[in-house]
């Protein structure tokens, strides 16, 4: 099986995961986001390019399959994740585990506030509810992404 079908079949069941399982798992109507999880693995194993084309494609899909509201907020936002960790791509070796967890979560977060920032727009909310969003959203992706990477490491792909 070629290396492009086995991502796209990871891609596709966690593209299921989330939209069935991620609302049993919602926090104060924050869901988990197991795409960018997988999204934050594909881009430190294969590189930048890797991460923003599964990033926007992903984040399209997620989008459309979502509500159309704001089309493209997912897609900005994992692009923008997908090019960032994929600069830990064969510098795994050279960061300690907690620079790498710091960095992972500047990415999360960074991806929480663009989302949450353009889904925002136009709607009357409150500063106080959105830094809350941001934070709880943050919070359960980075959980996420640190608790599988020490289950799973992260492997450079030139190993």
């Amino acid at each position: 099986m070629g290396q492009i079908l086995k991502i796209t079949l990871v891609l596709f069941m966690t593209m299921l995961a989330q939209l069935y399982a991620a609302p049993m798992l919602s926090i104060a109507d924050v869901r988990p986001d197991f795409i960018l999880v997988l999204i934050i693995f594909l881009s430190s194993r294969y590189g930048r390019f890797v991460g923003i084309t599964i990033g926007f494609l992903a984040g399209l899909s997620q989008d459309i399959s979502g509500s159309l509201t704001v089309l493209g907020a997912n897609a900005l936002a994992k692009s923008v994740v997908g090019y960032t960790v994929g600069t830990l791509n064969g510098n795994l070796a050279v960061w300690t585990p907690k620079v790498i967890n710091l960095y992972i979560f500047g990415s999360i977060l960074g991806h929480a506030l663009i989302y949450q920032t353009v889904m925002v727009q136009g709607l009357d909310t409150s500063w106080g509810i959105l830094a809350t969003n941001i934070l709880i959203e943050a919070l359960i992706s980075s959980i996420l992404v640190i608790s599988i990477r020490y289950m799973l490491p992260l492997v450079s792909a030139e190993a």
